[in-house]
């Protein structure tokens, strides 16, 4: 009798629930064996493959392409019979065929990490912990070969190293597991896998515990091309079917399927047609005329192969050299008296030059696109300690200072040496610099590979000056377009004293060239918003003595931070506050004052007195520097041609060169049953219409757990309502460092309710009278009634009604999709605040509102958000500055923190305002302060301290060293940075 088993959707992630069948890679019939790859599937994550560990024969009925299968259900079978196409209905399959890459109850996976844009694979180096050892969150348990570097793989979970576990010298693709975590040692598996090139299990064996993992390596085979985020699939084509990542590729690829053999199931075009119809580079390396050479070849390392085949795709560009002889002998000297190398002056001075020939910077993308480049990231080309040839890159040089780039080179070049740089720190450069007149060679031309349209050779100084050819992509660039740039670079390095003067700031360095298109418009720039990102770029734009009309919809600006934001709800925190602070009184010795009575009218007016004041003065302010405020709708008829509906009902036209959208986000109301009818009736109320309440609630249900959620949560019961708060994910302010986020989250569970893991079943009811039904984290149902449910569920942007398709704005998901810029893939069009995502924050929306206009004047600024800041107005309050130490990891920066309790701080006795804590982070190699978080009752104003410390990229010493006021707050950042001194002198002594 036959044996049938059941392939199951394997869940390739912790978060995965589901996932959509995109191709079949065996069809029924075909034998399989274990290790075979038989589908891909696309999961939330990514595309990954679907491997079996059962031999027989692929059977039916197989879930269709495109089909959305749940974890577990069964896509197809496996039969011992030969011929036997498919199961009948009526059989019974009670056993599974193992098919996920990461088993159920294998622990939590330890995956291979995508490391660059392009890696698509890694290699197992070298296993720096053995199976059954205790690991902890930030330990590096192995390395890997990428084809860039060899890079750390670092865990973020506690446990213990279990297998099935990758043998050194494994071909692991991106996103499967390489060994597991696990909670009790009883769990432990020890089992050792070799995984080949062709990701097939080849051979398994045991490991004692704690026995050190060595191995051959394997040779791996070359990166098939991976998908880029923001890749839009390609057209379905005429009367055939192609699998989403066959479009998703061709898209990307710039292949038009219509003309692509199909080798898939019912002639369907899988993603093996499209890399067939346009060859790899590893296909294009072997396609040319192969000889014969005797001896016995070892197979190319990683870094040996993605070079050969980038030089091999280099074939692929039309390229031309230009030659210019420049005197360095100026640039020298002065790089010198600064203190900085001529390798970084020279890319300074490179940089300086593009301002005024921008094409230089630029790239060809396949097929027929010009990629247009602001940001200038400089790759330098460095010898790496065992031969290879590594790029670093020093990033933003368009916006740093010689000396800022001279500590990003002096930090770059060490790691780069022994392959140890982080992926943003070496992959896709904008331009690229080689320097082979060191070595004295007198004359050479560099490669250029795809995605930068130059590459600069420096020779070694001659009789007639320094010989700098540039090589050209031809499709980019022309004779006339090199020659004037290296006449510029010319004139840049001959006399850097005008650049180099001063501060060495850029944005004095570069001559001012406007992106806005010359023509009779009726202003210069459109901003379409009055928030604080419409209006602090419309503010600088006529600084700089541009024409710009800024159209809002209301009567007068200061967008969602003014009416519905940011101010009213801080007027009613700081009444909150008056009555919370009056609770402590007596324990300061101070009776008779401790119950305080809120008067709901008297707040009232005094909220919307502040608003009235700020509104009107932000408006005459507005006019007074000659913006052209319009109220009304805004949305595109053409790239330069604005529809506005005014508040009358009335329609007008208005011409632009430039416009930047500053529309912010509406509240998201997620899709919960009732939710959306209560909000008509008024039931359900969100950010936007909280400010409606006649009077305040005594009993308030509020979905959701960030930061809005939580600051009204505390509002409210400071006024006296019972509060329930439910979340969705199993834990609250996600948004804040982990350890400050379970500090606060623990002080809020003893004030109200909060339910984390929540699930909403249903909202009903009428205001005054509402209920909310929903279930915890165990499957316990239950339900809250209560006056209002307030929904703090975030927000989405919206731009429907812009009709951004007239324009040909993209977006990435709902949101406008800008590089650091603020700038869209329409070159004259810029978009800040809400409306691009990331931090939704004012002071967010107000920078990059200013970065656009600085962009939009000529000279070139970006918005870093790693600089950014936050505060939320809890008690005691959130916030941080730059980075936490796990995103700081994230990034590949070997980073170390400090934290000190508020309650051995002074001032913190004095006032009773002992809970929380400050934690410094800092890079360990630069010591430069990259973050700081807080949790004390006045972050709002200490934060101020640690914004300058972070963007002006000090040190631990001067922070240690500078002198702090006592008894204050501020002097714990001086006591945190000697204590991380200290840590890191007794970690190098030791």
């Amino acid at each position: 009798m036959s044996q049938h088993y059941a392939i199951t959707m394997p869940q390739l992630s912790d978060t995965m629930t589901e996932g959509v069948v995109v191709t079949w890679e065996k069809q029924p019939g075909d034998r399989v064996e274990r290790g075979d790859i038989v589908a891909t599937v696309e999961t939330d994550k990514a595309i990954m493959d679907v491997e079996v560990f059962k031999a027989g024969y692929l059977a039916g009925p197989l879930a269709e392409i495109g089909s959305t299968v749940p974890v577990g259900a069964a896509m197809a079978y496996i039969t011992d019979t030969q011929g036997d196409l498919a199961i009948a209905a009526g059989e019974v399959v009670t056993e599974q065929a193992p098919s996920e890459m990461i088993p159920h109850h294998a622990g939590t996976p330890i995956v291979m990490p995508q490391l660059s844009d392009t890696m698509t694979e890694g290699i197992v180096v070298t296993w720096e912990k053995a199976i059954g050892d205790k690991i902890k969150r930030g330990d590096i348990v192995a390395t890997v070969e990428t084809d860039k570097a060899i890079m750390d793989v670092e865990v973020f979970n506690e446990g213990i190293l279990s297998g099935p576990l990758a043998d050194v010298g494994s071909t692991i693709e991106v996103g499967h597991p390489m060994a597991f975590i696990v909670q009790d040692k009883g769990q432990v598996n020890d089992t050792v896998a070799t995984v080949s090139a062709e990701h097939k299990v080849v051979e398994t064996h045991h490991v004692k515990p704690g026995e050190k993992i060595q191995a051959a390596p394997k040779p791996a085979a070359a990166p098939a091309p991976a998908l880029r985020s923001d890749a839009k699939p390609a057209a379905r084509p005429q009367g055939r079917k192609a699998s989403p990542l066959a479009r998703k590729l061709a898209g990307q690829m710039g292949v038009d399927l219509d003309g692509v053999a199909a080798s898939g199931p019912e002639g369907a075009i899988v993603a093996d047609d499209v890399q067939r119809a346009r060859p790899s580079m590893k296909e294009v390396a072997h396609s040319l005329p192969q000889v014969d050479v005797p001896g016995e070849g070892r197979p190319m390392t990683s870094m040996e192969k993605a070079v050969s085949h980038a030089m091999t795709a280099s074939l692929t560009l039309p390229t031309f050299n230009v030659t210019m002889n420049i005197d360095t002998a100026k640039l020298t000297a002065a790089a010198k008296a600064r203190k900085v190398s001529v390798t970084v002056a020279i890319a300074k001075a490179c940089s300086v030059a593009m301002a005024k020939f921008p094409r230089m910077n630029w790239a060809y993308q396949p097929m027929d696109k010009l990629v247009e480049r602001g940001n200038h990231d400089f790759g330098i080309a460095v010898k790496s300690d065992d031969g290879g040839l590594v790029v670093p890159i020093i990033s933003g040089i368009e916006a740093k200072s010689l000396e800022q780039m001279q500590a990003d080179w002096n930090d770059l070049v060490p790691r780069a040496r022994i392959r140890k740089l982080a992926p943003k720190e070496f992959a896709n450069p904008t331009f690229t610099i080689s320097n082979m007149g060191m070595f004295g060679v007198t004359h050479f031309t560099a490669i250029p590979t795809p995605g930068i349209a130059a590459i600069l050779a420096i020779a070694a100084n001659g009789p007639q000056g320094t010989p700098f050819t540039i090589t050209g992509d031809h499709r980019v660039l022309n004779g006339a377009d090199v020659a004037a740039y290296l006449a510029e670079l010319k004139q840049v390095i001959e006399a850097p004293e005008a650049w180099m003067a001063g501060a060495g700031s850029v944005a004095a360095a570069a001559p001012a060239v406007s992106p806005i298109p010359e023509g009779n418009w009726d202003v210069q720039v459109a901003v379409i918003g009055g928030g604080p990102g419409g209006e602090d770029c419309a503010r600088d734009l006529v600084e700089h003595g541009i024409k710009v009309a800024m159209i809002n919809n209301a009567p007068f600006p200061g967008g969602e931070c003014l009416w519905r934001g940011c101010i009213p709800s801080k007027a009613w925190r700081h009444a909150a506050d008056i009555i919370r602070d009056r609770a402590h009184d007596a324990d300061k010795g101070v009776t008779g004052t401790d119950k305080p009575k809120m008067v709901w009218e008297t707040l009232e007016q005094h909220r919307k007195s502040i608003l009235q004041t700020r509104g009107e003065l932000a408006l005459k302010t507005d006019k007074g520097v000659k913006i052209d405020v319009r109220e009304g709708f805004a949305s595109f008829v053409d790239a330069h041609t604005l529809k506005i509906v005014g508040p009358d009902g009335k329609e007008s036209t208005l011409t632009f060169g430039a416009a930047v959208i500053a529309t912010g986000a509406p509240p998201f109301v997620p899709p919960i049953p009732g939710a959306r009818e209560c909000l008509e009736t008024g039931g359900v109320i969100t950010s936007d219409t909280v400010w409606n309440l006649p009077k305040p609630p005594k009993k308030l249900g509020i979905v959701g757990g960030g930061v809005i959620g939580v600051e009204m949560a505390q509002i409210w019961r400071d006024f006296g309502a019972d509060i329930l708060m439910l979340e969705a994910k199993d834990r609250i302010l996600a948004e804040i460092e982990e350890e400050i986020a379970k500090q606060l989250t623990a002080i809020l569970n003893e004030e109200f309710k909060v339910v984390t893991s929540a699930k909403i079943t249903e909202i009903s009811g009428k205001p005054g009278k509402m209920t909310i039904k929903y279930s915890d984290a165990e499957g316990k149902a239950d339900e809250y009634t209560c006056d209002y449910v307030l929904m703090a569920t975030g927000k989405r942007p919206d731009t429907a009604k812009l009709n951004l398709e007239a324009v040909g704005v993209a977006l990435d998901g709902a949101a406008i999709k800008v590089d650091a810029s603020c700038r869209t893939n329409v070159p004259h069009i810029y978009a800040v605040g809400d409306v691009i995502g990331g931090y939704m924050l004012a002071h967010t929306a107000a920078t990059q509102g200013r970065v656009a206009a600085h962009n939009l004047s000529g000279h070139a600024l970006q918005y870093n958000q790693d600089l950014d800041c936050g505060v939320t107005f809890s008690r005691p309050e959130a916030g941080f500055v730059g980075l936490s130490l796990a995103q700081a990891k994230a990034k590949g920066i070997d980073a170390v923190e400090a934290k000190m309790p508020m309650s051995i701080d002074a001032k913190a006795m004095i006032a009773l305002e002992t809970h929380g804590m400050i934690k410094l982070v800092a890079d360990k190699a630069s010591q430069k302060i990259i973050g700081v978080h807080f949790l004390a009752d006045h972050t709002d104003t200490l934060i101020g301290a640690a914004v300058m410390m972070v963007s002006g990229g000090m040190t631990l010493t001067q922070v240690a060293q500078a002198i702090f006021p006592h008894p204050t707050q501020t002097e714990l950042f001086g006591e945190l940075a000697r204590r991380l001194l200290s840590r890191l002198r007794r970690t190098a002594k030791k």
